[in-house]
């Protein structure tokens, strides 16, 4: 599949998700209010249909090239090295997603990470949790529902800000854009392996393959446009060439979100470690380059022991040679990250509902 153009990147910086966003139009102009978008969604679609209806069965299409069976594999990486996958998702891939100056002013618009920072940081996991779960993208599955709850809801942000506020869509392009979901969809797929990586886990091809399978599939729920969601690892990596160049160009509305998450994650639950070593690993993911723009610190000595541990675990991939021991580590994962994901929430469920901030 042939990456877009840069004429082609202008047009997606205006650009929405159109099906999605006439959803949440029509849903409101009707005078509905509150409860959750996609049960609303899925009652009005069986008893007006039109738009309702339309929507539903985008999303109950399976591509022919999505086989749920093939992306397994790919669950299955993110649950074994669970720790480190975690840590790549969110010291690297999220900071990622703040770079584009319409995306931070987005996100410091709704308040999902001024205020509460790790119970947003939680509230987004569940996604990914749900996703990593065999069978999750069937069609009506737990992960299939998290996805389009969470696309709805992108949806919901972009009708509020812009009917509330004063948005500069020539300068910013219009609220969670394409070009940004594209960037995103990134962060989900290539730049989590390419970080994880970084980290020490040796992937094997079949693993990658799977992963970014099973990520171009959510992001095609997601309501990414089909251009963007390319079919191998190295297209992924000549779009985020362009994406830097084009899209991720952080400001201080940037910098602004990147500090939050270090700051309110320091000591605390899932890596409980200080400060300079959460922003040590920030740095190692990023590369220089990047997390100086996002002013995020060096710190040489933790820099040092995070190579090294990165060196023992990569030295020490020969285990999975031993019969059964990656099939165990999936195991252990997948209940390392659901009891983080029920501690981080503490008994209150992620409800992908719309907060703004005052």
């Amino acid at each position: 599949m042939p990456l877009p153009t840069l004429d082609a990147y202008q047009h997606f910086s205006q650009q929405g998700d159109p099906l999605a966003d006439a959803v949440i139009s029509t849903l409101m102009q009707s005078g509905r209010r509150g409860g959750d978008l996609l049960s609303q969604v899925q009652q009005l679609a069986e008893q007006d249909g039109g738009i309702y209806k339309s929507f539903m069965d985008q999303i109950s299409h399976v591509p022919s090239w999505a086989n749920t069976q093939a992306m397994r594999q790919g669950q299955e990486l993110f649950l074994r090295c669970a720790p480190l996958s975690i840590a790549s998702f969110v010291l690297g891939s999220l900071l990622v997603t703040y770079t584009p100056p319409g995306s931070a002013k987005v996100l410091l618009h709704t308040g999902r990470l001024r205020q509460d920072v790790v119970r947003r940081l939680f509230e987004t996991s569940t996604m990914v949790h749900a996703v990593m779960q065999a069978g999750a993208l069937e069609v009506g599955a737990p992960g299939h529902q998290a996805i389009v709850r969470v696309r709805l809801l992108h949806a919901m942000v972009r009708y509020h800000v812009m009917a509330r506020a004063q948005w500069p869509s020539d300068e910013l392009g219009s609220p969670i854009n394409q070009q940004q979901m594209g960037l995103t969809a990134l962060g989900f797929s290539s730049l989590l392996i390419n970080s994880m990586r970084s980290l020490g886990v040796v992937i094997p091809e079949d693993e990658a393959r799977s992963y970014q399978l099973l990520w171009r599939y959510g992001n095609y729920l997601q309501g990414v446009d089909l251009s963007l969601l390319l079919d191998t690892l190295d297209n992924e990596a000549r779009l985020y060439d362009l994406l830097q160049r084009t899209v991720m160009t952080p400001d201080e509305n940037s910098r602004t979100l990147v500090a939050a998450v270090h700051q309110g994650l320091a000591w605390q639950s899932p890596f409980f470690l200080p400060q300079g070593a959460l922003e040590a690993i920030s740095r190692r993911l990023l590369g220089t380059d990047l997390a100086d723009k996002l002013a995020i610190k060096p710190h040489p000595l933790w820099a040092v022991v995070i190579g090294a541990v990165a060196g023992v675990h990569k030295a020490t991939a020969l285990r999975y040679r031993i019969p059964g021991w990656r099939a165990m580590e999936v195991r252990a994962g997948g209940r390392y990250f659901s009891y983080l994901v029920n501690k981080g929430l503490k008994g209150k469920p992620a409800d992908y509902a719309l907060k703004t901030s005052h």
